[in-house]
């Protein structure tokens, strides 16, 4: 039986041709790769490609060995006996001998294949020798600057240079400055910091040789001045205006603030126009407070309102408390619409206080008080007062009329300051400006007062008493006392004589060219009358030619058969005695004074004397 191959596909035969190139292929690619490879390692060698040249020095061919000992032969040769320029900001020079200056660094030939575009053989293997047929094809001679290390003597000639360098041109910058004057801002604009780039600059000289340039420009770095905070010396320029004023705790004056400011975009674009280190001047904007110090120096206490002159008699105490008040007075200042106490500026009057003991009417009777005397010194500052025209709030007359001061211009107190029933001097600074007290006592034992202040209408007060009439002379009245030596007499120091007078104080005021201007009753003042008592022994009666009734010498001699004799023992026993003084009686202490007029208190109604009430103040 036969086998059946109809319609049966048979694969085509291979062509064999095909298959006979590919060995080929892949061989002459190995010997490429492996001839690439060779190149690499031959380009890896440490041997310096054809055509090099480091600074005109041939090193073709040469290890690294081979070529430094060639170029340390050799480059030297390139700078002996040059001299090399450095070139400053404004084109100065200064030169610098190249002998001795640098020497060749060590020699790597991979540092020299990277300067003209290989890698070193640790970066790129493969790719050297791409780079290496590049250069072989091209032909081209590569030169390459040496790389140049200072000598120990040239790196400090170079430092020394370059020290002269930033001395000479007086580089140091210098920052804006401001000043503060009384008037204007001073801004000194700064200068530019340049400063020579030490580093760069050393580079620079080494890669100059290297290249055999005789000119090198010394890197500089520069820094302009920091720019002002206008606004923050603008706050610390800044002050408001406030006027000088006396301060009421020190009595001192407190100095007046000029106001100050200024125009922060003007002294911007001053300072920006104005050159390095120029002054630029700033006017400040000035408001001038009213008044300044200086206008209120010259204007406080310049004048003398008033003034009063008394003379201090008596004893040593009476003096000290006349001086003791008058230091309390001393310096007092009232200012404008203020009240002024005596009492309140002078008591409490007391040991403690300073004040000792000396006469004061003390329940019509002249007794030694503790601050005796200190009246003298509020009835001579009431006078000042009158003349400097100031308002009386408070004034009381003494009992008695007064000797130091005259009649109607005295001024009496009593009591602490705030003690019930006391009298006060009281007055009130109605002028424009404050008023300031002097009082002193002067070597010749006479108490001066002024008021020291601002005359701004020239008026001035002369005060005066008138019509002053005598409505009772007082009386010499004879007492018994048997302490009293027989023959002899001795005056009452407690109570000493004082006519009963009447006054009328006026007040003229005048203007600064002496017319009068207005003239007025102040007030009407009666001072009481007060007897003058003389102690006697009371077997001197008839010799004295004493009435037994009133205490008064009669004119006329008393009969000796009036008197007892040892004859009559009878009689003896009947001498009359001689009554004490009744005070409700003529001869008697009267009530307190009498004082008013337009401005004043209202005066108490006058009582019969109570000698068990003290009534009436310490004081004369």
């Amino acid at each position: 039986m036969s086998e059946n191959t109809g319609g049966k596909r048979l694969a085509p035969e291979e062509n064999k041709n095909n298959k006979n190139w590919l060995p080929i292929v892949a061989t002459v690619l190995a010997v490429v790769i492996c001839a690439y490879i060779a190149l690499c390692a031959y380009a890896h060698r440490d041997i310096f490609w054809t055509n090099t040249s480091v600074g005109g020095v041939d090193i073709s061919g040469l290890t690294t060995a081979q070529a430094a000992e060639k170029l340390n032969d050799q480059l030297p040769q390139n700078w002996q006996g040059r001299t090399m320029f450095l070139t400053g900001p404004k084109g100065e020079r200064f030169p610098i001998e190249t002998d001795g200056l640098v020497e060749p660094a060590d020699v790597n030939a991979d540092l020299y294949r990277a300067a003209f575009g290989g890698h070193s053989r640790g970066a790129n293997f493969l790719g050297l020798g791409v780079w290496y047929l590049a250069h072989s094809i091209a032909g081209e001679r590569v030169e390459l600057a040496p790389y140049l290390n200072y000598t120990a003597q040239g790196q400090q000639r170079v430092e020394t240079l370059l020290a002269q360098l930033q001395k000479e041109l007086n580089a140091d910058g210098k920052e804006t400055v401001c000043r503060y004057g009384k008037e204007e801002l001073v801004l000194v604009k700064g200068r530019t910091d340049i400063k020579v780039q030490l580093d760069h600059t050393r580079n620079s000289i080494t890669d100059a040789l290297a290249r055999g340039q005789d000119n090198v420009g010394v890197s500089f770095a520069s820094m302009a001045p920091a720019e002002l905070d206008f606004n923050a010396i603008y706050d610390e320029v800044f002050t408001t205006a406030s006027a000088a004023y006396l301060d009421r705790e020190t009595g001192e004056i407190v100095p007046s603030v000029t106001g100050k400011s200024f125009d922060i975009g003007k002294a911007k674009a001053a300072l920006e126009a104005a050159g390095e280190e120029e002054i630029v001047q700033v006017k400040l904007e000035l408001t001038i407070p009213d008044p300044t110090t200086e206008e209120l120096e010259a204007l406080l206490f310049r004048d003398v309102l008033g003034e009063a002159v008394t003379r201090v008699t008596g004893t040593a105490d009476r003096h000290m408390n006349v001086g003791v008040a008058a230091n309390f007075l001393n310096g007092h200042i009232i200012y404008p619409g203020e009240e002024f106490s005596f009492n309140q500026v002078c008591s409490p009057y007391a040991v403690e206080n300073g004040y000792g003991k000396a006469t004061a009417y003390v329940n019509g009777l002249s007794k030694d008080t503790v601050a005796g005397g200190i009246c003298q010194a509020s009835s001579t500052l009431y006078w000042a007062t009158l003349r400097a025209n100031l308002e009386t709030l408070e004034r009381s007359a003494h009992r008695y009329e007064p000797s130091y001061i005259r009649g109607g211009l005295d001024a009496t107190v009593y009591g602490d300051y705030g003690d019930e029933g006391g009298l006060d001097f009281r007055f009130k600074n109605t002028n424009e400006h404050p008023i300031k007290l002097e009082a002193y006592v002067d070597k010749k034992n006479n108490l001066h007062v002024l008021i020291h202040g601002t005359d701004t209408t020239g008026v001035h007060g002369e005060p005066y008493s008138t019509n002053r009439v005598i409505t009772q002379a007082y009386k010499t009245i004879y007492e018994a006392r048997d302490t009293i030596p027989q023959g002899t007499t001795k005056k009452d120091p407690e109570r000493t004589g004082y006519n009963g007078v009447t006054l009328e104080t006026y007040q003229k005021l005048l203007d600064a060219e002496g017319k009068v201007v207005e003239e007025k009753l102040l007030y009407k003042t009666k001072y009481y009358v007060r007897n003058e008592v003389v102690f006697f022994n009371p077997a001197d009666i008839w010799s004295l030619n004493i009435d037994p009734v009133t205490g008064e010498k009669l004119e006329t001699q008393v009969p000796s058969t009036a008197a007892p004799t040892e004859e009559d023992p009878e009689e003896a026993g009947n001498i009359p005695t001689i009554p004490p003084v009744d005070p409700t009686q003529p001869g008697g202490d009267p009530a307190p004074v009498e004082s008013y007029g337009p401005g004043l208190l209202p005066q108490p109604t006058p009582v019969p004397y109570d000698p068990e009430e003290p009534m009436l103040p310490p004081g004369l």
